[in-house]
């Protein structure tokens, strides 16, 4: 015998009605039959059901009423409701919200009804088949995301390996205080001024970690619009909101088994900040439009380039955040305070940004080492790898590096004197094109903190560019 597909519900009052609707489906489905809309409801509690044929007046709980009830076991079946003509109007609001599928008036013929079934399930089988489809696609996207993410990261490792480059006694000291939590799960708090290699020390970490076969997931804290700041750490579901299409992973549940990196998170908005104590606490998330957490095993580390001390005090920092972030605390000493890495690392820069970018380069020449030696490096090292690419893409092939390749500021060559002609209104020009240009360099091209710094608007700043030529 044909195993049937389906299984329906038949719901009515009268007994001759429901052996009627017995008789027209009972060699093509599995059929359960029903004398009320309460005994309807204990069926469905049990049963695996796929359409509901209802009468409309029944005493004590109407078809529309019974089938409201029904969405909150089965919100995607089908719905047909046998009504008399002189009900039709009280089924348009019921129909026009979704709730039943199709109203078939009485009397009603067998193949009729048995045709308007079929064509039912039909599109209900499509529909799921639709959302098998849109689940197995997310699937496969989310496994490509973080697999891309995974790839990325071995591209890194090719071209930036994990190892700190260092020649100062400072960083040997940090690296032998981090490889006493590396093996751990404790959380790692680093500060330190922007640019100062606190992600490149939360690689290292996780490289040295039990977690180093697993993912590394950084994430910027202070770089996701608030609106979207829950559901891009903790995820959704499909319909939590307008736009929710399909369900997400957030950043914790892709990072699961593996290492979160929370870049700058003196940053976090409020919101976030209570979220993140919850995961530190219980590892678990609870992502948008779910009832149940998720467990997640994560191991976390944090970055700061803001005192979070201070920034408790103001009550922009929670407290208990921060002492559950700062159990092992590191701070990275600006560039400036350790003067022997600045060579090591403009040479390790030196070599794979030539690489990177496929161009021949000679070695620094005397002069240009003393230059990069001598310099503050405000921007710590990423204002360092920021020139180091500069000279490779204008140096020589195979030729050394001379000073007249840096930066105005970083070779300190004499700004230009008033013209001979004692035109002020040009010396007055050259003067504020050169300490735009520097200040600039000084914050990275950072074009907010450089209008700050020389006390102008950024919009202000922006039109000088342009009359540069920048």
């Amino acid at each position: 015998m044909t195993k049937k597909k389906y299984e329906l519900l038949l719901v009515d009052d009268e007994l001759a009605n429901l052996q009627k609707l017995q008789r027209t489906f009972m060699n093509e489905y599995n059929v359960h039959l029903a004398r009320s809309g309460e005994e309807a409801l204990e069926i469905l509690q049990k049963a695996s059901i796929d359409a509901i044929i209802t009468d409309q007046k029944m005493p004590n709980m109407t078809g529309i009423e019974f089938l409201e009830l029904s969405q909150r076991i089965y919100p995607n079946l089908v719905r047909i409701v046998l009504t008399g003509f002189t009900e039709v109007d009280d089924l348009i609001a019921a129909i026009n919200t979704g709730k039943v599928h199709k109203y078939i008036t009485k009397p009603w013929e067998p193949d009729d009804l048995r045709l308007a079934v079929r064509d039912a399930l039909e599109r209900m089988e499509l529909v799921r088949e639709n959302e098998r489809l849109a689940t197995e696609l997310k699937s496969a996207n989310e496994k490509l995301k973080t697999e891309n993410t995974i790839l990325r990261q071995e591209v890194e490792k090719q071209v930036f390996p994990q190892g700190i480059i260092y020649g100062s006694p400072e960083m040997e000291n940090i690296l032998r205080l981090l490889r006493r939590v590396t093996g751990t799960e404790t959380t790692v708090l680093i500060q330190g001024e922007t640019g100062t290699g606190k992600e490149l020390v939360a690689r290292f970490i996780h490289s040295e970690s039990n977690r180093r076969d697993h993912i590394f997931i950084p994430v910027n804290c202070g770089a996701i619009p608030r609106d979207l700041v829950e559901s891009e750490f903790f995820g959704h579901s499909r319909g939590a909101f307008t736009g929710a299409t399909q369900e997400k992973k957030g950043y914790f549940e892709m990072a699961n088994s593996g290492t979160i990196f929370l870049d700058e998170i003196g940053e976090a908005p409020p919101e976030l900040q209570v979220k993140l104590l919850r995961v530190i606490q219980e590892n678990e998330i609870m992502p948008v439009g779910h009832n149940r957490p998720k467990k997640v095993d994560v191991r976390i580390i944090a970055s700061t380039n803001r005192d979070l001390k201070a920034e408790v005090l103001a009550n922009r920092f929670r407290q208990d955040l921060f002492f559950r972030i700062n159990v092992f605390s590191i701070t990275i000493p600006p560039l400036r305070e350790r003067k022997k890495d600045i060579l090591p690392l403009a040479e390790f820069f030196l070599k794979q940004l030539s690489i990177k970018l496929n161009r021949r380069v000679g070695q620094f020449s005397e002069e240009t080492g003393r230059l990069l030696d001598g310099y503050s490096w405000p921007g710590n090292v990423r204002e360092l790898q920021n020139e180091i690419e500069r000279l490779v893409l204008l140096c020589e092939p195979d030729k050394a590096i001379g000073p007249e390749l840096l930066s105005d500021h970083i070779n300190q060559r004499p700004r230009s004197s008033l013209p001979s002609n004692g035109d002020l209104k040009s010396a007055v020009r050259d003067l504020e094109e050169a300490m735009i240009r520097e200040t600039l360099a000084r914050f990275n091209q950072n074009r907010s903190r450089t209008a700050r710094a020389l006390g102008i608007s950024r919009q202000s700043l922006i039109e000088k560019l342009h009359r540069m030529g920048l």
